[in-house]
Protein backbone atom coordinates (compact mmCIF):
# COMPACT_ATOMS: atom_id res chain seq x y z
CA UNK A 1 0.00 0.00 0.00
CA UNK A 2 2.74 2.29 0.97
CA UNK A 3 4.25 1.91 -2.77
CA UNK A 4 0.63 2.92 -4.27
CA UNK A 5 0.26 6.03 -2.07
CA UNK A 6 4.52 7.24 -2.74
CA UNK A 7 3.50 6.71 -6.21
CA UNK A 8 0.80 8.57 -6.77
CA UNK A 9 2.48 12.02 -7.99
CA UNK A 10 4.09 9.77 -10.84
CA UNK A 11 0.01 7.98 -11.42
CA UNK A 12 -1.21 11.29 -11.76
CA UNK A 13 1.52 12.46 -14.46
CA UNK A 14 1.33 9.21 -15.92
CA UNK A 15 -2.57 9.75 -16.37
CA UNK A 16 -2.17 13.58 -17.43
CA UNK A 17 0.40 12.35 -20.10
CA UNK A 18 -1.95 9.40 -21.75
CA UNK A 19 -4.77 12.22 -21.75
CA UNK A 20 -2.40 14.50 -23.51
CA UNK A 21 -1.37 11.96 -25.76
CA UNK A 22 -5.00 10.79 -26.80
CA UNK A 23 -5.55 14.65 -27.21
CA UNK A 24 -2.78 15.38 -29.36
CA UNK A 25 -3.24 12.17 -31.77
CA UNK A 26 -6.93 13.11 -31.92
CA UNK A 27 -5.71 16.67 -33.24
CA UNK A 28 -3.26 15.48 -35.66
CA UNK A 29 -5.77 12.82 -37.26
CA UNK A 30 -8.26 16.02 -37.56
CA UNK A 31 -5.79 18.26 -38.97
CA UNK A 32 -4.47 15.24 -41.28
CA UNK A 33 -8.52 14.37 -42.69
CA UNK A 34 -9.80 18.07 -42.82
CA UNK A 35 -5.89 19.54 -44.42
CA UNK A 36 -6.10 16.41 -47.12
CA UNK A 37 -9.36 15.17 -47.40
CA UNK A 38 -11.70 17.79 -47.10
CA UNK A 39 -9.80 21.32 -47.53
CA UNK A 40 -12.77 23.44 -48.74
CA UNK A 41 -13.79 23.29 -44.75
CA UNK A 42 -11.32 25.58 -44.60
CA UNK A 43 -9.67 24.35 -41.42
CA UNK A 44 -6.19 25.65 -40.64
CA UNK A 45 -3.07 23.69 -41.23
CA UNK A 46 -1.43 22.29 -38.70
CA UNK A 47 1.77 24.49 -40.06
CA UNK A 48 0.15 27.30 -38.90
CA UNK A 49 1.31 27.13 -35.47
CA UNK A 50 5.00 26.63 -34.13
CA UNK A 51 3.48 24.10 -32.07
CA UNK A 52 1.68 22.17 -34.18
CA UNK A 53 4.11 22.09 -37.19
CA UNK A 54 5.58 19.29 -35.55
CA UNK A 55 2.73 17.33 -34.50
CA UNK A 56 3.39 14.10 -34.96
CA UNK A 57 7.06 14.58 -32.98
CA UNK A 58 5.20 15.79 -30.11
CA UNK A 59 3.21 12.78 -30.44
CA UNK A 60 6.01 10.39 -30.31
CA UNK A 61 7.44 11.96 -27.90
CA UNK A 62 4.44 12.05 -25.49
CA UNK A 63 3.41 8.57 -26.43
CA UNK A 64 6.83 7.77 -25.52
CA UNK A 65 7.38 8.92 -22.22
CA UNK A 66 3.85 7.99 -21.46
CA UNK A 67 5.17 4.12 -22.13
CA UNK A 68 8.21 4.84 -20.03
CA UNK A 69 5.93 6.23 -17.38
CA UNK A 70 3.30 3.33 -16.98
CA UNK A 71 6.36 0.66 -17.25
CA UNK A 72 7.84 2.04 -14.73
CA UNK A 73 4.89 2.39 -12.35
CA UNK A 74 3.92 -1.36 -13.16
CA UNK A 75 7.93 -2.29 -12.24
CA UNK A 76 7.57 -0.98 -8.89
CA UNK A 77 4.15 -2.88 -7.83
CA UNK A 78 2.23 0.84 -7.96
CA UNK A 79 -0.92 -0.67 -10.37
CA UNK A 80 -2.48 -3.50 -8.84
CA UNK A 81 -4.46 -5.88 -11.52
CA UNK A 82 -7.93 -3.22 -11.53
CA UNK A 83 -5.41 -1.01 -13.15
CA UNK A 84 -4.57 -3.08 -15.91
CA UNK A 85 -8.24 -4.70 -16.36
CA UNK A 86 -9.06 -5.13 -19.75
CA UNK A 87 -12.39 -3.60 -18.93
CA UNK A 88 -10.86 -0.45 -17.48
CA UNK A 89 -8.23 0.26 -19.99
CA UNK A 90 -11.47 -0.12 -22.81
CA UNK A 91 -13.61 2.37 -20.61
CA UNK A 92 -10.15 4.99 -20.55
CA UNK A 93 -8.88 4.67 -23.74
CA UNK A 94 -12.69 5.06 -25.72
CA UNK A 95 -13.75 7.85 -23.25
CA UNK A 96 -10.10 9.79 -23.38
CA UNK A 97 -10.30 9.15 -27.59
CA UNK A 98 -13.60 10.83 -27.27
CA UNK A 99 -13.05 13.40 -25.39
CA UNK A 100 -9.49 14.10 -27.49
CA UNK A 101 -11.56 14.01 -30.34
CA UNK A 102 -14.19 16.30 -29.23
CA UNK A 103 -12.39 18.84 -27.81
CA UNK A 104 -10.45 18.75 -31.11
CA UNK A 105 -12.99 19.44 -33.23
CA UNK A 106 -13.98 22.05 -31.34
CA UNK A 107 -10.48 24.20 -30.56
CA UNK A 108 -10.55 23.68 -35.01
CA UNK A 109 -13.80 25.11 -35.69
CA UNK A 110 -14.31 27.66 -33.19
CA UNK A 111 -10.87 28.84 -31.61
CA UNK A 112 -9.47 29.58 -35.46
CA UNK A 113 -12.22 32.34 -35.95
CA UNK A 114 -11.29 33.86 -32.46
CA UNK A 115 -8.08 33.98 -33.08
CA UNK A 116 -8.47 34.98 -36.55
CA UNK A 117 -6.61 32.41 -37.77
CA UNK A 118 -8.76 30.37 -40.25
CA UNK A 119 -7.17 30.16 -43.65
CA UNK A 120 -7.82 32.36 -46.38
CA UNK A 121 -10.69 31.77 -48.51
CA UNK A 122 -11.37 32.32 -51.93
CA UNK A 123 -14.54 33.69 -51.80
CA UNK A 124 -12.89 36.35 -49.13
CA UNK A 125 -10.84 38.04 -52.20
CA UNK A 126 -11.89 41.48 -53.44
CA UNK A 127 -11.13 43.27 -56.70
CA UNK A 128 -9.16 46.64 -55.25
CA UNK A 129 -11.01 50.17 -56.25
CA UNK A 130 -8.54 51.67 -59.72
CA UNK A 131 -8.42 55.69 -59.59
CA UNK A 132 -11.04 57.31 -62.12
CA UNK A 133 -9.06 58.85 -65.21
CA UNK A 134 -10.04 62.91 -64.86
CA UNK A 135 -11.36 63.88 -68.41
CA UNK A 136 -9.31 65.84 -70.71
CA UNK A 137 -10.86 68.56 -72.07
CA UNK A 138 -11.28 69.12 -75.46
CA UNK A 139 -9.35 71.89 -76.89
CA UNK A 140 -11.37 75.10 -77.90
CA UNK A 141 -10.36 76.08 -81.18
CA UNK A 142 -9.08 80.00 -81.17
CA UNK A 143 -10.55 81.98 -84.10
CA UNK A 144 -7.85 83.70 -86.27
CA UNK A 145 -8.74 86.76 -88.71
CA UNK A 146 -8.29 85.21 -92.28
CA UNK A 147 -6.93 87.75 -94.40
CA UNK A 148 -9.18 89.08 -97.66
CA UNK A 149 -7.15 88.59 -100.88
CA UNK A 150 -6.74 91.70 -102.98
CA UNK A 151 -8.68 91.04 -106.35
CA UNK A 152 -5.90 89.96 -109.16
CA UNK A 153 -8.07 90.83 -111.86
CA UNK A 154 -8.94 94.38 -111.35
CA UNK A 155 -6.11 97.04 -112.83
CA UNK A 156 -4.43 99.17 -110.09
CA UNK A 157 -5.50 102.74 -109.98
CA UNK A 158 -3.01 105.12 -110.48
CA UNK A 159 -0.83 105.68 -107.93
CA UNK A 160 -1.80 103.09 -105.57
CA UNK A 161 0.45 101.34 -103.70
CA UNK A 162 0.53 97.52 -104.35
CA UNK A 163 -0.68 95.80 -100.93
CA UNK A 164 1.69 92.36 -100.91
CA UNK A 165 0.76 89.12 -100.98
CA UNK A 166 1.44 87.46 -97.17
CA UNK A 167 4.24 84.98 -97.37
CA UNK A 168 2.37 81.27 -96.81
CA UNK A 169 2.93 79.72 -92.89
CA UNK A 170 5.15 77.83 -92.19
CA UNK A 171 3.70 74.37 -91.81
CA UNK A 172 5.01 72.79 -88.03
CA UNK A 173 6.78 69.56 -87.76
CA UNK A 174 3.79 67.01 -85.91
CA UNK A 175 4.72 66.20 -82.77
CA UNK A 176 6.22 62.98 -81.63
CA UNK A 177 2.74 60.95 -79.56
CA UNK A 178 4.13 60.11 -76.93
CA UNK A 179 4.57 56.79 -75.73
CA UNK A 180 1.85 55.19 -72.72
CA UNK A 181 2.46 53.78 -70.31
CA UNK A 182 4.65 53.91 -66.79
CA UNK A 183 7.91 54.73 -68.51
CA UNK A 184 6.52 57.07 -71.10
CA UNK A 185 9.73 57.92 -73.36
CA UNK A 186 12.10 56.66 -71.47
CA UNK A 187 14.20 53.96 -72.09
CA UNK A 188 13.24 53.88 -75.84
CA UNK A 189 16.46 51.77 -76.50
CA UNK A 190 15.57 49.04 -74.34
CA UNK A 191 12.74 48.28 -76.22
CA UNK A 192 11.57 47.05 -79.89
CA UNK A 193 9.07 48.07 -82.14
CA UNK A 194 6.85 45.56 -81.75
CA UNK A 195 7.43 41.28 -81.71
CA UNK A 196 9.60 40.54 -78.59
CA UNK A 197 14.05 40.26 -79.40
CA UNK A 198 15.41 37.74 -77.09
CA UNK A 199 19.36 37.12 -77.03
CA UNK A 200 21.85 35.30 -74.81
CA UNK A 201 25.07 37.88 -75.61
CA UNK A 202 27.16 35.92 -72.54
CA UNK A 203 28.98 39.44 -72.69
CA UNK A 204 31.33 39.55 -69.64
CA UNK A 205 32.95 42.68 -68.34
CA UNK A 206 35.18 42.95 -64.84
CA UNK A 207 34.15 45.56 -62.76
CA UNK A 208 36.19 48.10 -60.45
CA UNK A 209 35.88 45.53 -57.51
CA UNK A 210 36.87 42.99 -59.45
CA UNK A 211 33.34 41.55 -59.59
CA UNK A 212 33.04 39.71 -62.92
CA UNK A 213 29.72 40.63 -64.56
CA UNK A 214 27.97 38.74 -67.36
CA UNK A 215 25.12 39.79 -69.28
CA UNK A 216 23.66 36.26 -70.11
CA UNK A 217 19.65 36.91 -71.52
CA UNK A 218 18.06 39.81 -72.87
CA UNK A 219 14.29 40.37 -74.23
CA UNK A 220 12.97 43.10 -75.66
CA UNK A 221 9.09 43.71 -76.86
CA UNK A 222 7.43 46.63 -77.30
CA UNK A 223 5.73 46.56 -74.00
CA UNK A 224 8.48 44.94 -71.76
CA UNK A 225 12.55 44.95 -71.45
CA UNK A 226 15.00 42.67 -69.30
CA UNK A 227 18.21 42.40 -68.99
CA UNK A 228 20.04 39.63 -66.73
CA UNK A 229 22.84 39.71 -65.34
CA UNK A 230 25.54 37.35 -63.38
CA UNK A 231 27.86 38.21 -61.13
CA UNK A 232 31.08 36.54 -59.55
CA UNK A 233 32.72 37.67 -56.69
CA UNK A 234 35.24 34.96 -55.31
CA UNK A 235 33.00 32.24 -54.41
CA UNK A 236 29.67 34.52 -54.10
CA UNK A 237 27.38 34.16 -57.30
CA UNK A 238 24.18 36.54 -57.65
CA UNK A 239 22.32 37.38 -60.34
CA UNK A 240 20.12 40.44 -60.68
CA UNK A 241 17.70 40.89 -63.46
CA UNK A 242 17.02 44.66 -64.49
CA UNK A 243 13.28 45.02 -65.64
CA UNK A 244 11.25 47.92 -67.56
CA UNK A 245 7.63 47.79 -67.89
CA UNK A 246 5.05 50.00 -69.33
CA UNK A 247 1.83 48.68 -67.57
CA UNK A 248 2.23 47.08 -64.40
CA UNK A 249 0.18 43.94 -65.84
CA UNK A 250 3.65 43.27 -66.80
CA UNK A 251 4.72 42.62 -63.19
CA UNK A 252 2.47 39.86 -62.39
CA UNK A 253 1.76 37.75 -59.39
CA UNK A 254 0.44 33.40 -59.21
CA UNK A 255 -0.33 31.41 -55.93
CA UNK A 256 -1.93 28.74 -54.47
CA UNK A 257 -4.26 29.09 -51.62
CA UNK A 258 -4.21 27.02 -48.53
CA UNK A 259 -1.44 26.16 -45.91
CA UNK A 260 1.02 24.33 -46.60
CA UNK A 261 0.61 23.38 -50.45
CA UNK A 262 2.69 25.22 -53.09
CA UNK A 263 3.87 24.73 -56.21
CA UNK A 264 7.75 24.24 -57.59
CA UNK A 265 8.75 27.35 -58.73
CA UNK A 266 9.77 26.83 -62.61
CA UNK A 267 6.06 24.93 -62.84
CA UNK A 268 4.26 28.16 -61.74
CA UNK A 269 6.65 29.87 -64.04
CA UNK A 270 5.69 28.03 -67.15
CA UNK A 271 2.16 27.98 -66.83
CA UNK A 272 2.63 32.00 -66.50
CA UNK A 273 4.67 31.63 -69.77
CA UNK A 274 7.01 34.06 -68.07
CA UNK A 275 9.98 35.50 -69.34
CA UNK A 276 11.31 35.94 -66.04
CA UNK A 277 10.31 34.59 -62.33
CA UNK A 278 11.57 34.38 -58.67
CA UNK A 279 9.61 33.13 -55.52
CA UNK A 280 7.59 35.83 -53.47
CA UNK A 281 6.61 35.79 -49.96
CA UNK A 282 4.62 32.57 -48.87
CA UNK A 283 1.73 34.50 -48.09
CA UNK A 284 -0.50 31.30 -47.31
CA UNK A 285 2.11 30.04 -44.68
CA UNK A 286 4.23 33.07 -43.39
CA UNK A 287 1.64 35.58 -43.70
CA UNK A 288 -1.94 33.89 -42.67
CA UNK A 289 -1.88 35.52 -38.91
CA UNK A 290 -1.07 38.70 -39.56
CA UNK A 291 -0.25 41.62 -42.72
CA UNK A 292 -1.83 43.25 -45.65
CA UNK A 293 -1.68 40.67 -48.80
CA UNK A 294 -2.81 42.26 -52.18
CA UNK A 295 -1.89 40.22 -55.89
CA UNK A 296 -2.88 41.59 -58.92
CA UNK A 297 -4.91 44.31 -57.62
CA UNK A 298 -7.08 41.68 -55.34
CA UNK A 299 -7.27 41.98 -51.45
CA UNK A 300 -6.90 38.35 -49.86
CA UNK A 301 -6.28 39.79 -46.42
CA UNK A 302 -6.49 42.70 -44.28
CA UNK A 303 -4.90 41.97 -40.98
CA UNK A 304 -2.95 44.12 -38.48
CA UNK A 305 0.74 44.46 -39.50
CA UNK A 306 3.35 44.25 -36.61
CA UNK A 307 6.09 41.64 -36.65
CA UNK A 308 7.23 42.14 -40.42
CA UNK A 309 7.85 44.65 -42.83
CA UNK A 310 4.86 45.67 -45.05
CA UNK A 311 6.05 46.57 -49.37
CA UNK A 312 3.13 47.81 -51.39
CA UNK A 313 3.45 48.47 -55.25
CA UNK A 314 0.64 50.88 -56.26
CA UNK A 315 -0.97 51.02 -59.73
CA UNK A 316 0.79 54.31 -60.33
CA UNK A 317 4.17 52.04 -60.35
CA UNK A 318 5.66 53.39 -57.23
CA UNK A 319 6.65 51.04 -54.61
CA UNK A 320 7.32 51.66 -51.05
CA UNK A 321 8.32 50.00 -47.68
CA UNK A 322 6.89 50.02 -44.34
CA UNK A 323 9.17 49.80 -41.39
CA UNK A 324 6.45 47.41 -38.63
CA UNK A 325 8.83 48.51 -36.00
CA UNK A 326 8.76 53.12 -36.98
CA UNK A 327 5.96 53.53 -39.57
CA UNK A 328 2.58 53.19 -38.57
CA UNK A 329 0.77 51.01 -41.24
CA UNK A 330 -2.76 51.94 -41.73
CA UNK A 331 -4.61 49.23 -44.26
CA UNK A 332 -7.30 51.16 -45.03
CA UNK A 333 -5.05 53.86 -46.06
CA UNK A 334 -3.32 52.34 -48.38
CA UNK A 335 -6.36 50.05 -50.10
CA UNK A 336 -8.04 53.83 -50.30
CA UNK A 337 -4.30 54.72 -51.99
CA UNK A 338 -4.63 52.13 -55.04
CA UNK A 339 -2.28 49.53 -54.40
CA UNK A 340 -1.71 46.34 -57.25
CA UNK A 341 0.51 44.16 -55.22
CA UNK A 342 1.66 43.91 -51.51
CA UNK A 343 4.00 41.79 -49.58
CA UNK A 344 4.17 40.71 -46.31
CA UNK A 345 7.76 39.03 -45.33
CA UNK A 346 10.59 41.63 -45.56
CA UNK A 347 12.85 43.25 -43.80
CA UNK A 348 13.00 46.27 -46.12
CA UNK A 349 16.20 46.80 -47.14
CA UNK A 350 17.08 50.96 -47.74
CA UNK A 351 15.69 53.73 -45.63
CA UNK A 352 13.45 56.49 -47.42
CA UNK A 353 16.40 57.74 -49.09
CA UNK A 354 17.73 55.26 -50.63
CA UNK A 355 20.58 54.16 -48.20
CA UNK A 356 21.69 51.75 -46.63
CA UNK A 357 20.02 50.28 -43.16
CA UNK A 358 22.03 48.35 -40.79
CA UNK A 359 19.91 46.99 -38.39
CA UNK A 360 16.67 44.91 -39.94
CA UNK A 361 13.20 43.61 -38.51
CA UNK A 362 14.33 40.30 -38.75
CA UNK A 363 16.42 37.58 -36.72
CA UNK A 364 17.81 35.64 -39.88
CA UNK A 365 20.03 38.58 -40.90
CA UNK A 366 23.45 36.58 -41.40
CA UNK A 367 24.46 35.12 -44.49
CA UNK A 368 21.84 33.38 -46.49
CA UNK A 369 20.69 32.08 -50.06
CA UNK A 370 18.32 35.58 -50.95
CA UNK A 371 15.66 36.52 -52.98
CA UNK A 372 14.71 39.96 -53.38
CA UNK A 373 12.75 42.94 -55.71
CA UNK A 374 14.29 46.76 -56.06
CA UNK A 375 13.06 49.68 -57.10
CA UNK A 376 14.60 52.57 -59.03
CA UNK A 377 11.17 54.51 -60.29
CA UNK A 378 7.35 53.70 -62.05
CA UNK A 379 8.08 50.98 -64.20
CA UNK A 380 11.83 50.11 -63.71
CA UNK A 381 12.45 47.47 -61.06
CA UNK A 382 14.97 44.79 -60.02
CA UNK A 383 15.27 40.98 -58.83
CA UNK A 384 17.69 38.95 -56.98
CA UNK A 385 18.52 36.07 -56.42
CA UNK A 386 21.76 34.94 -54.24
CA UNK A 387 23.28 31.62 -54.22
CA UNK A 388 24.30 30.19 -50.69
CA UNK A 389 25.26 27.06 -49.18
CA UNK A 390 22.85 25.08 -49.63
CA UNK A 391 22.32 22.01 -52.25
CA UNK A 392 21.78 22.98 -55.65
CA UNK A 393 19.33 20.69 -58.33
CA UNK A 394 18.67 21.24 -61.82
CA UNK A 395 14.74 20.83 -63.01
CA UNK A 396 15.25 17.39 -63.42
CA UNK A 397 16.67 17.21 -60.09
CA UNK A 398 20.01 15.82 -60.16
CA UNK A 399 22.07 16.90 -57.43
CA UNK A 400 24.99 19.56 -58.69
CA UNK A 401 26.52 19.37 -55.19
CA UNK A 402 26.60 21.74 -52.31
CA UNK A 403 26.73 25.68 -53.35
CA UNK A 404 30.00 27.41 -52.58
CA UNK A 405 28.59 30.72 -52.83
CA UNK A 406 27.97 31.95 -49.02
CA UNK A 407 25.05 33.72 -49.58
CA UNK A 408 24.65 37.45 -48.07
CA UNK A 409 23.64 38.96 -45.25
CA UNK A 410 20.81 41.74 -45.26
CA UNK A 411 23.63 44.37 -44.36
CA UNK A 412 25.56 43.52 -47.69
CA UNK A 413 22.35 43.05 -49.92
CA UNK A 414 21.18 46.61 -48.75
CA UNK A 415 24.57 48.02 -49.68
CA UNK A 416 24.33 46.16 -52.78
CA UNK A 417 20.84 48.09 -53.46
CA UNK A 418 22.05 51.28 -52.89
CA UNK A 419 25.07 51.22 -54.56
CA UNK A 420 23.25 50.63 -57.62
CA UNK A 421 20.92 53.17 -57.73
CA UNK A 422 17.90 52.07 -56.43
CA UNK A 423 14.95 53.87 -54.21
CA UNK A 424 13.63 50.95 -52.40
CA UNK A 425 14.19 47.31 -51.76
CA UNK A 426 12.55 44.21 -50.13
CA UNK A 427 13.79 40.75 -49.15
CA UNK A 428 11.43 37.82 -49.87
CA UNK A 429 11.25 34.50 -48.89
CA UNK A 430 14.90 32.74 -49.54
CA UNK A 431 16.94 30.01 -48.51
CA UNK A 432 15.81 26.79 -50.07
CA UNK A 433 12.66 28.54 -51.57
CA UNK A 434 15.31 31.14 -53.32
CA UNK A 435 15.12 30.58 -57.22
CA UNK A 436 15.17 32.49 -60.39
CA UNK A 437 13.46 30.95 -63.41
CA UNK A 438 14.11 32.07 -67.03
CA UNK A 439 13.87 30.43 -70.49
CA UNK A 440 14.05 27.04 -69.02
CA UNK A 441 16.98 28.06 -66.75
CA UNK A 442 17.05 27.84 -63.05
CA UNK A 443 19.23 29.49 -60.53
CA UNK A 444 19.65 29.20 -57.48
CA UNK A 445 18.08 26.64 -54.87
CA UNK A 446 14.81 26.17 -54.78
CA UNK A 447 14.71 22.37 -53.61
CA UNK A 448 11.23 22.97 -51.70
CA UNK A 449 7.96 24.12 -53.30
CA UNK A 450 6.64 27.75 -52.92
CA UNK A 451 3.45 29.11 -52.42
CA UNK A 452 3.79 31.91 -54.85
CA UNK A 453 5.86 33.80 -57.56
CA UNK A 454 6.39 37.17 -58.92
CA UNK A 455 7.06 37.48 -62.81
CA UNK A 456 7.40 39.13 -65.52
CA UNK A 457 5.26 38.50 -68.37
CA UNK A 458 4.46 39.81 -72.05
CA UNK A 459 1.00 38.33 -72.85
CA UNK A 460 -0.01 38.90 -76.56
Amino acid sequence: MAKKSSAKGLRVLASILANATAIVAANYIVFYILDHYNPGLHFVMHSTFIVTEYLHWILAVLALLTGLLYLLLFSIGAFDRYWFSGKRLARILILDVLFAGILAMVINTYSFDWLHLRQIKQEDIVAIATPTPSPTAEPTAVPTDTPTPAPTDAPAEPGATAVPTPEPTATPEPTATPIPGLLGDRYAEKFSDGDAVIAEPNTEETLSDGTVRTLIYTYASDQVAVDLYHYKKGKLEYQIADLYVRDLKNLTTDYVMGQGSGRMLFEFARDLNSIIAVNSDYFVTNAINEGLIIRNGNLIQSRVCKNSDLCVIYQDGTMRCFDCKKDTINNDEIIASFPYHSFYFGPSLLDADGNPKTKFNSTVGTANPRTAIGYYEPGHYAFISILGTRDIKTLSGKNLGNGKSPGMSFTEMSELFSSLGMKAAYNLDGGQSSGMFWNEHLFGHNTRITGDVLAIVDPR
